[in-house]
């Protein structure tokens, strides 16, 4: 064995993956692992809301019971017919039945497997949400940016005229804030002398606890970041405000 062709390509490895996970290329580690053990992952997360219907369970029990015993019998009655009793001749055998019906059941399975497959590619392609998403993103900086261009953005419409009520609409009709807009709650808030404002954070309430959201206008010199745990307060300041206008 030739250690240093080996320590070559072992260096060679390494570098390759330190370089991919520094450029943010991470899907190509992901779509392997998702490949081969991403259902672990769903199954924990599912089974412990699984419910079973145990009439259900009996039912399909007996009707499959039924199904092997009659199918049985009656391949073992058109069997002696076809094969008149001879010496050579064997009887139907229980096995043989058991595996046909096996065989009607995952024909079966595969069936209702083949639908559930092209429902979801047809739920996938038809989905407004993208399928592929950049890991940069989920992380706060990107979260905290894409606040404060939406709040901004809600702050220029307000001051162009555009009612409160109707801005979160303006800027879903966008073309060029949609996507951000989609992911944001935009509200809108008044500040002293009846100047507009608005807070925006995450819809996602994991992004949301991770980046917290933005606050512009509203008598503030310049956007300011609000930590998760002040929306509330944030929120109700803002209702009470809207309480007291004229």
């Amino acid at each position: 064995m030739n250690w240093s062709k080996v320590l070559s390509w072992g260096v060679a490895a390494i570098f390759a993956v330190f370089f991919l996970t520094c450029s943010g290329q991470v899907w190509m580690f992901q779509v392997p692992w998702m490949l081969v053990a991403g259902w672990s992952a769903f199954i924990g997360r599912v089974l412990p809301e699984v419910t079973f219907r145990w009439d259900a369970i009996a039912e399909t029990v007996l009707v499959a019971g039924m199904l092997g015993v009659g199918t049985h019998l009656f391949l073992r009655r058109l069997w002696r017919q076809l094969r008149p009793e001879t010496a050579e001749a064997s009887p139907w055998q229980v096995r043989w039945s058991v595996s046909l019906v096996a065989l009607l059941v995952l024909l079966f399975s595969a069936t209702m497997a083949t639908v559930g497959i092209g429902h979801q590619v047809g739920w996938l392609a038809s989905g407004r949400v993208p399928m592929v998403e950049s890991s940069w993103r989920r992380m706060g900086f990107m979260l905290s940016r894409d606040n404060t261009a939406v709040c901004g953005e809600a702050l220029r419409l307000s001051k162009q005229g555009v009612p409160d009520a109707e801005v979160a609409g303006r800027l879903l009709r966008s073309s060029e804030d949609r996507e951000e807009a989609e992911q944001m709650h935009v509200v809108p808030r008044r500040g002293p002398g009846d100047e507009p404002g608005f807070l925006v954070f995450p819809r996602d309430p994991l992004a949301r606890a991770s980046s917290g959201g933005v606050r512009c206008g509203g008598g503030l010199a310049r956007e300011e970041s609000f930590r998760t745990a002040e929306l509330p307060k944030l929120l109700s300041d803002t209702q009470m405000a809207a309480g007291t206008a004229p």
